[in-house]
């Protein structure tokens, strides 16, 4: 390489995000991210023609067979039936064409898909966007305000729609995937809650939309986020698009602290902090091997160890059980 300084550039690429389906196994509902690029954040993020063979073979699914299930990630599992569709693959696949389009008039510098190893390692990217709202839409360059979702349902007359509710750090919110966005503040939110208008749990037999997907009927339920854990959830991403702590990175500080100087006081701020976090979110306290169990470990007692996973597993099958070592508070 020539003598110099090293450099690099950002490249802004816009697109919009879709529901769909992954089905790996069982039925994962998702937002499919579309570039302008012809690129399609699907799990997988490689070009339009690997997005193709992807709804062809079924990794990208438009619909769920009756009788299986719909999970939700940070929201809930049911069963469904009397299900009723709009897209399938080739019809879904010219719509995303349409979407490309309407980014890209001229379908110009559209994406191909090389392999990029380095030192023999394959290397991915991540395609997920970042989500905003252009400040002031009248200006040419607008300032980007950015914010984070989740999913919550809006209950409109007798039906349930399954709404990205997104969250702005100018504590603005928005409802999608509606036929028009609603714009709220937070307290309005709140509000609506207060209301059961937006809601995690859902009556049986209750009839659920996704707009621009399809609509069902909501069965058995497996497993369901509580309206307040999520109203937590909300209030970290503000948090976080603002720039300040959110509970989980006061958790992982008040953990460093206690394995640093392991007193009494340390661990009931750690048992506090812990205990601040969204349940659903909890699990990602620590690694992916260890999880929060050594956190709980130290708040609850050593025998949380016969939850994890590795444990378990290792006691079934008769191997040595696996260990993790916390230290003990100071008397």
């Amino acid at each position: 390489m020539q003598s110099g300084t090293r450099v690099y550039r950002k490249q802004i690429i816009e697109g919009v995000s879709i529901p769909a389906f992954i089905h790996n196994d069982s039925y994962f509902f998702t937002d499919l991210d579309v570039y302008e690029d012809g690129r399609v954040n699907c799990w997988n993020f490689e070009d339009f023609e690997h997005f193709k063979e992807d709804v062809r073979r079924g990794w990208v699914a438009l619909s769920i067979p009756d009788n299986k299930n719909i999970s939700i990630h940070g929201l809930g599992e049911w069963s469904i039936d009397n299900a009723s569709w709009i897209f399938n693959r080739e019809s879904f696949i010219e719509y995303v064409t349409s979407l490309i389009r309407e980014l890209n008039p001229h379908m110009e510098n559209i994406f191909k898909y090389r392999q990029k190893v380095v030192k023999g390692t394959r290397v991915g990217e991540l395609g997920t966007g970042l989500i905003y709202k252009p400040d002031n839409p009248k200006d040419i360059f607008p300032k980007r305000i950015e914010g984070n979702s989740t999913n919550l349902f809006y209950r409109l007359k007798n039906e349930y729609y399954l709404v990205k509710v997104t969250v702005f750090a100018d504590l603005t919110v928005s409802l999608n995937r509606l036929e028009k966005p609603v714009a709220l503040t937070l307290a309005e939110l709140e509000e609506l809650v207060d209301k059961k208008i937006i809601l995690t749990e859902l009556p049986q037999n209750a009839r659920v939309c996704i707009y621009g997907l399809g609509s069902f009927d909501i069965g058995e339920c497996g497993y369901v986020v509580t309206i307040g854990e999520i109203l937590s959830q909300i209030k970290d991403m503000l948090r976080e698009l603002r720039g300040e702590p959110t509970s989980s990175h006061i958790c992982i500080q008040a953990y460093k602290n206690y394995v640093e100087n392991p007193t009494v006081e340390n661990k009931e701020h750690l048992k506090i902090s812990y205990e601040n976090v969204p349940e659903h979110e909890r699990m990602y306290l620590g690694d992916m091997d260890t999880k929060d169990i050594p956190i709980r470990m130290i708040i609850y007692g050593e025998q949380e160890i016969e939850n994890w996973s590795h444990y378990r597993v290792a006691k079934l099958q008769g191997k040595k059980l696996p260990e993790i070592r916390i230290p003990k508070p100071d008397q």
